[in-house]
C-alpha cells in the first residue's frame, strides 16, 4: 500500500475540502498512479489507475512523478502528452513532496468552460494554494500535525470561509469572513450563525444536507447596516457515502460556508465581460458610525430625483459616492458624467458643460460639439469642486436647474434635458455666500439633500480597513509580495491626521510599497512627512502598550547608568528593586539592545 493510500481519509477530506472552497474537481494520485482520492467524477475512480499505471509513459502524470515538476494544462485537448478522459479541459497539477522525494500528485481538473476560465483566470493563486495543499499531505504521511497548517492555508484564500456545526455554531472563520460579516475571529468562534445572520439559507442546508451554491444573499443587520454577499453553503457529513449503509449512519455534523463580497463579484463580471464598471456602496470602505450613517443616508436619497450636493474635505471620497448614488438609481443604465468644475478653465468650461453650435467661435469645431448636460441625458451629470464655478456658469446652471433645458453656445433653440445633478465641493458655500462668491439662490437650488463626508481623523477606527485595501490593490499592481504592515508602522499610521484623508492614505501605502523590500512596511518605508508628523510615540497605542514603552524607556535609563555588564545588570536591578531574573525576562520581552542607548546618548 502506498504512503499516501494509508491516508486515503486524510486525503478525501482534503480533496472535497479544496472542491468546497475552490468548486473545481480535485483528484489525488499517489507514486504508483493510483487514484487515492477525488471529488466529482473521480470519486467513482478511486482505486483506478491513471495512465494505465505505466510510470514511463511519456503522459504528464508520469513525468511529473519523474521530474517533480509542476504544470499548467491550459487546453487538455490539444495537448499532445495529455491522456484526457471524458470531457477534462484543464488541469492544474502538483507534486506532493517527502523530504526531496514525490510520492504523489495533487490534480484540480476543470470539465465545464466556466471552470476552465475561471483555473486560467487564478493560475498562480491556484499552483500555490495546491502546493500548500502538498505540503499538508506530506506532513500527515510523516505523522506531523495538519490542523495549524490547515487554518494557515485557509487564511490564504481570497473568499471568507467559515465552518459551523450540525447546530449552526461556528468552529472555524478565517480574517476574511470574519471582516465580512463585520466581528473578530475571537468573536465569532463559538458564536451562532445566526446571531450574526438570522435569515441564512445555512438552516436549509443542515435540515436538508443539499447545498447551497453561489447564490446572492442580502443580509439587514440589527443596527441598520447591510451584508451583501455570493454564497456557497457546502453540508459536511459524518461519513463519506460509500460508507454509509442507511440515511441513519450518514449525519449531517456541520457545514461549510463561503462567502465573496458582491463588491469583488461585480470586478470579477467587469474583468470577464469587459464592460464599464460602476460603483456600489459596498466599495465604500469603513466600519464607523459617522461612515455608514452618510452611506445610509445616500442609499436613501438614491432612488430620488432630488439634487444631492455632498461636501467634504479633499480626498474623502466625494467622487465615490456621486458614482454609488448613480448606480443605485434608476438611472444606472445611463451616462454618469464627470466635469471637474476647477480643472477646466472657465472660457472653455461653458462649452464643455453647454456645448456649441457650428461656427460658434473661432476655433470651433465645424460640426459643433454636444456638452456634458446632452451627454448625461437620462442619467446623472456630476459637477465636482462646484464651489471653483464663475457667477456667470452660476448664473446659466441656476437656469439650467429651473427650467431643466440649456442652449448652446451660438444656439438660438433650447434643448430639454433630463439630468440629475449630484455637486460636490470641499469648500464652505454658506461662507462664500456671505462674502458674496456664491449665489445665495444656487446654493438652496443644490443644496436639496445635503451629504457631508467626515474627514478621516474624525473616523480612526477606518484607518485599518483602508490600509489593508490600499495594500492589497498598490501590491497586486506593484507585484510584491508584501503582508502587512509592522507595529512602528501602523503606529505612525493611526496617529497621523490625514489631511488629504483616503487619496493621501493611497498615495503613502502605494510609496511605502515601492519602497519596502521586506514582507512588512516597515516605519522607515513610510513618506517622510508622515515620520515627522507623529505627535507622539505612544499617542494611539493601547494602556499595556503604553505601559510597556515607560517601562522599556526606565529600564534603558538605569542600565545606561550602570552599564550592561554582568554588574551593571546586578546593580540595575537592585536600583529598581526588581530581582535579576525579573530583569533578564523584561529586557528580553522588551527587546531592550544596548546599541539603542548608545543611540540616544548620542
Amino acid at each position: 500500500m502506498s504512503r499516501l493510500a494509508e491516508i486515503r481519509n486524510t486525503a478525501q477530506e482534503i480533496a472535497e475540502a479544496i472542491t468546497a472552497v475552490l468548486g473545481i474537481d480535485v483528484e489525488i494520485v499517489d507514486e504508483e498512479l493510483s487514484i487515492v482520492a477525488g471529488t466529482g467524477r473521480y470519486k467513482e475512480k478511486i482505486g483506478e489507475k491513471e495512465e494505465e499505471g505505466n510510470l514511463d509513459s511519456e503522459y504528464t502524470y508520469g513525468q511529473a512523478l519523474r521530474t517533480g515538476e509542476e504544470y499548467i494544462i491550459e487546453d487538455a485537448s490539444s495537448h499532445p502528452q495529455y491522456a484526457a478522459r471524458e470531457s477534462e479541459l484543464a488541469e492544474v497539477c502538483c507534486p506532493i513532496r517527502l523530504h526531496e522525494e514525490i510520492i504523489g500528485l495533487i490534480g484540480l481538473v476543470a470539465f465545464t468552460e466556466q471552470q476552465r476560465h475561471a483555473l486560467l483566470l487564478n493560475r498562480k493563486n491556484l499552483l500555490a494554494f495546491s502546493r500548500q495543499m502538498a505540503v499538508l499531505l506530506a506532513s500527515k504521511v510523516s505523522e506531523t500535525k495538519m490542523a495549524g497548517e490547515l487554518k494557515i492555508i485557509i487564511e490564504t484564500i481570497r473568499e471568507g470561509i467559515i465552518a459551523v456545526d450540525r447546530y449552526g455554531n461556528m468552529t472555524a472563520c478565517n480574517e476574511t469572513a470574519a471582516r465580512l460579516i463585520g466581528t473578530t475571529k475571537e468573536e465569532a468562534i463559538g458564536t451562532s450563525i445566526f446571531a450574526i445572520l438570522p435569515f441564512s439559507s445555512i438552516r436549509e442546508v443542515l435540515r436538508t444536507g443539499e447545498e447551497y451554491r453561489d447564490r446572492e444573499e442580502i443580509y439587514q443587520t440589527d443596527t441598520g447596516g447591510t451584508f451583501h454577499f455570493f454564497t456557497t453553503i457546502r453540508p459536511i457529513f459524518s461519513k463519506p457515502l460509500e460508507e454509509a449503509v442507511g440515511d441513519q449512519q450518514r449525519e449531517i455534523v456541520g457545514a461549510v460556508i463561503s462567502l465573496r463580497d458582491i463588491a469583488d463579484i461585480k470586478k470579477l463580471v467587469y474583468d470577464m465581460t469587459e464592460k464599464e464598471e460602476g460603483a456600489s456602496f459596498h466599495e465604500v470602505l469603513g466600519t464607523s458610525k459617522a461612515i455608514r450613517e452618510v452611506k445610509d443616508q445616500a442609499s436613501k436619497v438614491a432612488r430620488s430625483q432630488s439634487t444631492v450636493l455632498i461636501t467634504g474635505e479633499s480626498g474623502t471620497g466625494k467622487g465615490l459616492f456621486a458614482r454609488s448614488i448613480h448606480y443605485a438609481s434608476d438611472r444606472k443604465e445611463h451616462p454618469f458624467v464627470t466635469v471637474n468644475c476647477g480643472a477646466i478653465p472657465d472660457t472653455l468650461l461653458e462649452s464643455e458643460l453647454f456645448g456649441y453650435e457650428p461656427g460658434a467661435f473661432t476655433g470651433a469645431n465645424r460640426t459643433g460639439k454636444v456638452g456634458k448636460f446632452e451627454l448625461a441625458n437620462g442619467g446623472t451629470l456630476f459637477l465636482d469642486e462646484i464651489g471653483d464655478l464663475s457667477f456667470h456658469l452660476q448664473v446659466k446652471l441656476l437656469h439650467v436647474l429651473q427650467h431643466r433645458e440649456i442652449e448652446r453656445i451660438g444656439g438660438k433653440r433650447t434643448i430639454p434635458i433630463d439630468v440629475r445633478i449630484i455637486a460636490a465641493t470641499h469648500q464652505d458655500l454658506e461662507q462664500m455666500m456671505e462674502a458674496g462668491e456664491f449665489r445665495e439662490d444656487l446654493y438652496f437650488r443644490l443644496h436639496v439633500i445635503p451629504l457631508h463626508i467626515p474627514p478621516l481623523r474624525e473616523r480612526q477606527e477606518d484607518i485599518l480597513p483602508l490600509l489593508d485595501y490600499a495594500l492589497h490593490k498598490y501590491t497586486r499592481v506593484i507585484n510584491k509580495s508584501i503582508y502587512g504592515f509592522t507595529e512602528e508602522a501602523l503606529d505612525c499610521l493611526k496617529c497621523y491626521d490625514w489631511p488629504g484623508n483616503i487619496r493621501e492614505l493611497e498615495n503613502a501605502v502605494e510609496y511605502a510599497v515601492n519602497m519596502e523590500n521586506g514582507d512588512n512596511i516597515t516605519l522607515d518605508a513610510l513618506p517622510k512627512r508622515l515620520r515627522q508628523a507623529q505627535k507622539s510615540p505612544f499617542s494611539s497605542l493601547s494602556l499595556k502598550k503604553q505601559l510597556e514603552a515607560v517601562e522599556k524607556e526606565i529600564i534603558q535609563t538605569r542600565l545606561a547608568q550602570t552599564g550592561y555588564s554582568l554588574q551593571g545588570k546586578r546593580d540595575a536591578a537592585r536600583l529598581l528593586g526588581i530581582s535579576e531574573s525579573t530583569l533578564y525576562r523584561r529586557i528580553r520581552e522588551l527587546r531592550i539592545e544596548k546599541q539603542q542607548v548608545v543611540k540616544n546618548d548620542n
